[in-house]
């Protein structure tokens, strides 16, 4: 969302209480007063204030992680994006896969569960190889 106006005084405050900001939080690091920031999250629609305290605002909500959704029909919104999984979170999910695939019984007599199995073994090696992929590249990248 790239216009302030589309972003009402409710987005703000749910996205600010998304992120678990205070208000005093939010509004030094939008570099404006907490009063100004209660009556931008007070309205119902378009925040109040001067739009380059708006825009301070949403630019550093949307640098914590917050996504304003546009009004679509069933009203606008905020979400979080998806944190990146560490190196060690990775590293763990494929250990988890490991032992999944370890467990899997692939063995004996043609059967709908021998079946089913066998293609959760292939699919748990696919996202294993997935996440190694994944490890690989984010231990490969500068810090």
């Amino acid at each position: 969302m790239s216009d302030s106006a589309q972003v009402t005084g409710r987005q703000i405050a749910a996205a600010r209480a998304l992120t678990g900001m205070d208000q005093a939080t939010l509004a030094q690091r939008s570099k404006i007063s907490v009063q100004t920031l209660r009556r931008m999250e007070a309205a119902e629609g378009a925040p109040n204030g001067y739009a380059n305290n708006i825009f301070a605002v949403i630019a550093a909500l949307v640098s914590a992680g917050v996504i304003f959704i546009d009004e679509n029909g069933e009203g606008p919104g905020v979400r979080l994006k998806k944190r990146p999984l560490a190196v060690a979170e990775i590293t763990e999910k494929i250990e988890a896969l490991d032992q999944t695939i370890a467990t899997l019984n692939v063995e004996g007599e043609p059967s709908p569960e021998t079946g089913m199995n066998q293609l959760r073994k292939a699919l748990a090696k696919n996202q294993r190889t997935k996440l190694k992929n994944r490890r690989a590249m984010k231990s490969a990248k500068p810090k």
